[in-house]
């Protein structure tokens, strides 16, 4: 017997009213709107969307449970909350636990601001029923599809902060100029992250790698070594680097890393890194008699 009541599904609808979504920074689970965000899929013909993390701080990582049921408990146990809806669209998560409920049985616990994306018969996948991106009505009537006599596979996103890097920056002596600090996530790319925040990390007077002779960078290619920095603190912290940059830079100087081909990760837990931008140009680095490719002198002397 199928159960259509919202009693027999132990679904509750929140009577509070919602705004509309927005963009603010909330790096936790939530019931709040504006932590996610509706996409709406080029590859999907039938126009459905997809919900996804609306900050870069947080990520929407699926959770997959199933909840038991059967002709004689056929709830599913759970406080539903429409906390966001526009038309045909909405985003429906989970509000709490009916005390007692089969929702408190599920294989793994439900939390708050899970938002509901899929639900089918548990050992028959073809039931398979989309709840993503629709707004309450939508998310019963398809529920109500399913059998309420067998468990129910129940798909949800997860709201969940990402580890992150902070970043400070160094400059050398000569330039005067307070720390710069960035926050960055895994997978960023230090060259552009650091002239993304107006950091000019390129040495001009640096020696090219590639040529043997001149100056200047070549715009990223991992084969100047005008970008190199010095990892004061967190290297483990970034991506191993390559052959070609074991020669060009760590052999000699193990804490060097070229920041055009360093990238954050991966990392499980928040990591602090300290970078010394254009390691040549700080004090103490060249000798008093090593000049560059116009007879300069390369000593900085905290004057320049």
């Amino acid at each position: 017997m199928l159960f259509l009541s919202m009693a027999a599904f132990g679904l509750l609808l929140s009577g509070t009213s919602h705004p509309p979504m927005a963009v603010r920074v909330r790096p936790t689970m939530s019931l709040d709107p504006a932590d996610w965000k509706l996409l709406s899929r080029r590859d999907q013909v039938d126009g459905a969307l997809t919900l996804a993390a609306a900050e870069a701080g947080t990520e929407a990582q699926v959770v997959t449970v199933t909840i038991p049921r059967s002709d004689d408990a056929p709830s599913l146990g759970l406080l539903l909350d429409e906390i966001a809806t526009s038309g045909d669209a909405g985003i429906v998560a989970v509000e709490g636990l009916v005390e007692g409920g089969n929702g408190e049985k599920a294989t793994a616990p439900l939390l708050p601001g899970d938002a509901l994306v899929a639900a089918a018969e548990e050992g028959k996948p073809t039931t398979g029923v989309s709840l993503e991106g629709l707004p309450f009505d939508s998310v019963v009537e398809r529920l109500s599809s399913l059998s309420s006599a067998v468990g129910v596979v129940v798909s949800v996103k997860r709201l969940v902060r990402k580890p992150r890097a902070t970043v400070t920056v160094r400059f050398p002596e000569a330039e005067g100029r307070e720390d710069a600090r960035m926050t960055l996530y895994q997978g960023a790319n230090l060259r552009r992250a650091m002239l993304s925040s107006g950091v000019a990390l390129n040495d001009p007077l640096a020696r090219r790698f590639d040529a043997g002779v001149g100056t200047g960078d070549c715009g990223g290619e991992g084969t100047c070594c005008t970008c190199a920095v010095e990892v004061a603190k967190g290297l483990d912290a970034l991506s191993e680097p390559s052959s070609q940059e074991v020669q060009m830079v760590a052999k000699r100087f193990p804490r060097w890393r070229l920041a055009c081909k360093a990238t954050l990760g991966p990392i499980e837990q928040d990591e602090e890194i300290v970078l010394k931008v254009q390691p040549r140009n700080w004090d103490g680095f060249y000798r008093d008699d090593e000049v560059d490719v116009d007879g300069e002198p390369l000593a900085r002397d905290g004057k320049r």
